[in-house]
């Protein structure tokens, strides 16, 4: 008996011990700690995810959400500035704005009004059955929005002058703002604005209006001279900013600044003035003042047209009148010219007639657009030339100044040909000038006697003079595309490059 029961406590005891080995005792604390850094690591990761996002929207990202919750709430409407007027030296008018209007569509809100057409068709259509059914003889008057579409499109591309593919390209456009044309004269955006408010179709006594094709201020550019100095005021292109002449060079100034009006909005984009709304006016730019005297200039322009044609020059010629006193530019002009009003037009109707000949569109185009180049230069200013005969009396200045020759005195000897190293070089008269004072040399533009001058000043001095009359720099005009001398300098100049510049050879200038 004591042995039995001894075994049993053993037993019991090694099944008490087998039981207590898998028995849950929980986490123990090391346990709970890594726990506990896990999840307070995910949950500072998370916080410094959300900390980091916060801080891209309102550092880095601050403007553009700021500007998406105010286009929400807020709309904005431009006032566009006057441009400023361009005169002449005596206050004639050369260049103005006036009124015109931007005409455009919104394909969204027609699609919207033409849904509405379509509903209204099957009232007339329910109300005339009713009618039918109750013995009147009567028919619903419906109106196919596709013939209203129709109707509309041909009527906007006729008026303003497009092709109808486009006006339907752009009624099929996913936008809610197309513009079909912009500087639509006032009387053609009235005519626009009457149509649409009573369109009637044929076949139909329904009065159909619509709100999806509407119209905005804008501003057209008129030049009341029209070709008058054209090349030295230019022209806008059709965001209303000069690109030649005085129009865009003094296009900051012209310009001014764009005002606004900010009124509050509803969630459906409704403009709730009485809410909020401020202004913030327009300035309109300043007007600027040439000095080109128009007199002057049209004497000057009939001037090179009368020489053009009698020399046969081509399209070389240019001009230019200046204030002796001030330097000031009284007149300039260039051969050729355009009308301002139509800039695009080839005013030359020899060469638009050569233009419309060419058969391949492409080369048309490319042909096009050179003349276009052509006519806008202003040669007085974008091109150089070899000056001849005119540089003369800077040499003759230079020697003057310089005490190389006596005016009442000095003689020049021309025989036809004066020889520099070797090189003979001619005078205009092949059989000479004689004998000749300095005021004669003057007067025969005689190009042996210059290169005597010349080689009297030497190589040095006159160089000195050529850059001190400024012919190595640009002059500074306030018109843009002012081209540079090329000219001989110092240190590579020869005796013969010396006796070329002398009598107005070897350097190209601007006229």
């Amino acid at each position: 008996m004591p042995e039995k029961s001894v075994k049993k406590k053993i037993r019991a005891s090694k099944n008490q011990t087998w039981k207590r080995g898998f028995r849950s005792k929980g986490p123990s604390k090391s346990m709970k700690l890594r726990a506990n850094a896990v999840i307070l690591s995910f949950v500072l990761l998370c916080a410094a995810g959300l900390t980091a996002n916060l801080a891209r929207i309102m550092l880095v990202k601050h403007d553009e959400y700021t500007e998406m919750a105010n286009s929400r709430q807020f709309g904005t409407d431009t006032l566009r500035a006057a441009r400023g007027s361009i005169y002449d030296a005596n206050g004639t008018i050369l260049a103005q704005s006036a009124t015109v209007y931007k005409i455009f569509i919104d394909p969204g809100l027609f699609e919207k009004e033409m849904a509405l057409v379509e509903k209204k068709n099957k009232e007339l259509e329910e109300n005339a059955r009713i009618k039918q059914e109750a013995g009147q003889n009567v028919r619903a008057d419906v109106v196919d929005p596709a013939d209203i579409k129709q109707q509309l499109i041909s009527y906007l591309a006729e008026i303003l002058e497009l092709d109808e593919s486009k006006v339907a390209e752009a009624f099929e456009r996913d936008s809610h703002y197309v513009v079909l044309k912009k500087q639509v004269e006032k009387s053609k955006a009235d005519r626009i604005m009457e149509y649409i408010n009573e369109i009637h179709l044929a076949g139909s006594a329904r009065v159909i209006s619509i709100a999806s094709v509407s119209r905005e201020p804008d501003t057209k550019r008129y030049y009341p001279q029209n070709e008058l100095a054209a090349s030295v005021i230019g022209f806008n292109n059709s965001d209303g900013h000069g690109i030649y002449g005085v129009e865009a060079y003094y296009d900051n100034y012209l310009s001014g600044i764009d005002g606004k009006v900010i009124t509050a909005r509803d969630a459906n984009g409704n403009e709730m003035p009485y809410r909020f709304s401020k202004t913030y006016p327009a300035q309109d730019g300043d007007d600027v003042y040439m000095t080109i005297d128009m007199t002057l200039q049209t004497y000057l322009e009939n001037a090179i047209t009368d020489m053009v044609d009698t020399f046969q020059i081509g399209k070389r010629a240019c001009g230019v009148m200046l204030n002796a006193k001030t330097g000031a530019v009284m007149a300039m002009a260039s051969v050729g010219g355009f009308d301002l009003n139509e800039p695009y037009e080839i005013y030359d109707e020899k060469e638009r007639q050569r233009i419309n000949s060419i058969l391949n569109e492409d080369e048309r185009n490319e042909a096009l657009s050179a003349a276009r180049e052509t006519q806008w230069r202003n040669k007085c200013v974008t091109e150089t030339y070899i000056p001849g005969s005119v540089f003369k009396v800077f040499t003759a200045s230079a020697a003057l100044e310089e005490n190389k020759v006596n005016y009442n005195n000095d003689s020049f000897y021309c025989k036809g040909v004066i020889d520099v190293h070797g090189v003979p070089i001619h005078c205009s008269n092949t059989y000479g000038h004689g004998a000749q004072t300095f005021e004669e040399i003057l007067k025969n533009s005689c190009n042996p006697a210059f290169i005597t001058i010349g080689q009297r000043l030497g190589k040095n001095l006159f160089f000195k003079y050529f850059e001190s009359f400024g012919l190595t720099e640009k002059t500074g005009i306030d018109l843009p595309g002012e081209t540079s001398s090329i000219y001989q300098h110092l240190e590579n100049m020869s005796d013969v490059d010396l006796a070329a510049c002398s009598y107005g050879q070897n350097n190209s200038l601007s006229p």
